[in-house]
């Protein structure tokens, strides 16, 4: 879908124009006559004519109303910037917002931020396939290596875009909040196209989303906004995927929501038509769907357990014997350790890595004892 950026950028943007492109503007007139006519002093109207200074936002659209000049003329040979600092950008003057965009902003709208003074766009992530996808989308809008910045931590990396023009950009066309989050919004033209909708629910989830193992299998996407949440589930109803919304008020002055989506229909069905590219999130999602059975949990639970007791200790030994993934053995036994049914006795390291020993604990004797007579 196309946008013409001149409609949505502020008054103090300023555009830089090829020699070509002034001349066919100026071409019918002297510098006088134009100043005269656009109420602009006679010195800074022959900067204009001549190139030595950017033309003001409000000059170049009274100037294609005047001239009535095909605005696609200007297409790829402009260079844009907001107010004097900065670098120029050449883009627009239409841009053509796909699925692309769609999806990097709804990433931004759950994960990143806009200050006020939109000096820039920051994405904080710690999935790094997630990072370069966002770095890579912002290089292909002309965007320079130096006006990006990528600060690794050991919890998360933050990804800097130094661009107004684009802050400006995703604020006004993608409704991305500046400043302090309240509730989020995903605009009408978005909701109203179905690759669109997917994108936004796709960058939704690989922003603000999980996969939890334990307990019931579910997605689960979580936000502060309510709005934004019922609109992903609006999306999700049109593709037949069920879901719903609740709302977490537990030692909190203002409340969470969370979308939860159950079963094997619906998590297959999310992951054949949004397709995440959070690569941990999409590997677990597929762990579960590999791993679903009828089965109840406690089964799981009741496997490792005997599994443990047959000297299986290692959590890669367990998942052999038991022929699931480790991701799912993995869970599991966080699981047990909380309840007190295992305990890790022994941290072994080596020069590949680390791994935990398990041994059954009394209450977990007891849960085997009593689960056995159900299961089998």
């Amino acid at each position: 879908m196309d946008f013409n950026i001149l409609q949505y950028l502020p008054k103090n943007t300023k555009i830089k124009m090829d020699k070509r492109l002034r001349e066919a503007f100026f071409l019918d007139k002297s510098v006088t006559e134009w100043s005269k006519l656009l109420n602009i002093s006679i010195k800074n109207m022959s900067r204009y004519v001549n190139g030595t200074r950017s033309l003001p936002l409000d000059l170049v659209n009274n100037l294609i109303l005047l001239t009535r000049i095909d605005i696609k003329k200007l297409q790829k040979r402009i260079e844009v910037k907001i107010s004097k600092s900065g670098n120029y950008l050449k883009i627009g003057p239409f841009i053509n917002i796909d699925e692309k965009w769609v999806y990097i902003g709804e990433l931004i709208k759950g994960d990143g931020h806009i200050p006020k003074n939109f000096w820039n766009i920051t994405f904080v992530n710690n999935n790094k396939v997630l990072i370069n996808h966002v770095k890579k989308f912002f290089v292909s809008l002309g965007i320079r290596q130096k006006q990006i910045t990528l600060i690794e931590r050991d919890d998360a990396n933050f990804l800097i875009i130094r661009s107004a023009v684009l802050a400006h950009l995703f604020n006004k066309i993608l409704n991305i909040p500046i400043g302090k989050k309240g509730e989020l919004n995903i605009p009408d033209f978005i909701l109203s196209n179905r690759t669109f909708s997917i994108a936004a629910v796709r960058g939704s989830f690989d922003a603000e989303g999980s996969v939890t193992f334990t307990g019931s299998r579910r997605i689960s996407i979580t936000s502060n906004s309510q709005q934004w949440l019922f609109q992903i589930k609006q999306i999700l109803e049109k593709l037949r995927i069920e879901s719903r919304v609740t709302e977490d008020r537990s030692k909190r002055e203002i409340p969470i929501y969370r979308l939860l989506i159950f079963h094997r229909l619906n998590l297959k069905r999310f992951l054949d038509i949004i397709v995440p590219l959070h690569s941990k999130r999409k590997e677990k999602l597929r762990e579960i769907l590999n791993n679903y059975t009828k089965n109840p949990q406690k089964s799981f639970h009741k496997k490792i357990l005997i599994s443990i007791k047959e000297g299986n200790e290692r959590k890669r030994d367990i998942s052999k014997r038991i022929n699931l993934g480790l991701v799912l053995v993995g869970n599991n036994l966080n699981w047990l350790k909380k309840k007190n049914y295992i305990a890790s006795y022994e941290k072994v390291c080596t020069n590949k890595g680390s791994f935990h020993k398990y041994k059954i604990t009394n209450k977990g004797e007891e849960y085997l004892t009593k689960s056995l007579s159900f299961f089998d």
